[in-house]
């Protein structure tokens, strides 16, 4: 449980206090997500009741400076609506850790639909071992997770997180995250910073190879095989897709499937079994 590092005694001493939405700010570091832009639009067109808003939850840090853990809508509405001074409840934590900040920022958001990127880098911020292991992996690799569009960034969070664990791995001897590295390692010399490249089918699908198979695999043969695919990581997803309409499975499946079966292509020896 993520609160389970927040001493109880600071979350005991919380007071509630009346403040304007112009002076409290917002740490991308903690609250990941960004603000909705087309809730506070929608809502500010239709109207709104301020005794609705609920009681929004800021962290006050040594600095005197404010930050939203929950609220950071509310806030942005009320800027909207030309009220950003007008003062609301709010409940107030003082003395946090930044660490503290993103886990109660967690367990706040824990039952709402929040994007797994966004909860994944609340966790990095909160110092979760695991996802501050998988980061490490992906920048060592010249990657980033985000949620922002861009040649080096990675969004698909859950397909790092089941290589890393090696979800339903038939190798217990593979370590944690030796496959996350791997995968990545390859997709990257085959294919340089691409996004389809780190597409969550095309990683699950190449990574449960080496979850199953260990590092049997030849990595220098399957980096050829993979800079040689016609149209590269798009051309595979676009015919793992093609493979799960006719044969049935998810589309990574299909890319563990097309990928060992071009792996072992005029392999005269160290052929991988067939997938399926």
């Amino acid at each position: 449980m993520v609160l389970a590092s927040i001493p109880a005694a600071r979350l005991e001493t919380a007071s509630i206090e009346w403040l304007s939405p112009a002076d409290i700010t917002r740490d991308p570091r903690v609250n990941t997500r960004p603000v909705d832009s087309a809730w506070v639009e929608r809502k500010a067109r239709e109207g709104f009741d301020l005794t609705r808003l609920g009681v929004p939850v800021v962290s006050r840090r040594a600095s005197g400076e404010q930050v939203w853990l929950d609220g950071q809508n509310r806030g942005e509405l009320l800027r909207k609506a030309g009220w950003p001074t007008r003062k609301i409840e709010c409940k107030v934590f003082t003395g946090l850790t930044l660490q503290q900040e993103a886990a109660l920022f967690l367990g706040l958001n824990d039952g709402r639909q929040v994007k797994a990127v966004y909860k994944f880098l609340g966790r990095v911020t909160a110092g979760e071992a695991d996802a501050v292991a998988i980061s490490a992996i992906a920048t060592s690799l010249g990657w980033r997770i985000s949620d922002q569009a861009g040649s080096t960034s990675i969004t698909a969070v859950k397909s790092l997180e089941r290589l890393f664990h090696g979800e339903r791995a038939q190798n217990p001897a593979m370590a944690p995250g030796r496959a996350l590295t791997l995968t990545l390692r390859i997709v990257t010399e085959a294919w340089g910073y691409k996004s389809e490249a780190v597409n969550g089918d095309v990683l699950l699908g190449i990574g449960s190879i080496f979850n199953r198979f260990g590092e049997v695999v030849e990595l220098p043969a399957l980096i050829k095989k993979l800079a040689e695919f016609p149209a590269g990581p798009s051309g595979l997803l676009g015919k793992a897709r093609g493979a799960r309409d006719f044969k049935g499975g998810t589309v990574a499946h299909c890319v563990s499937e097309i990928v060992v079966r071009a792996y072992n292509t005029r392999r005269r020896a160290g052929s991988l079994p067939d997938w399926r």
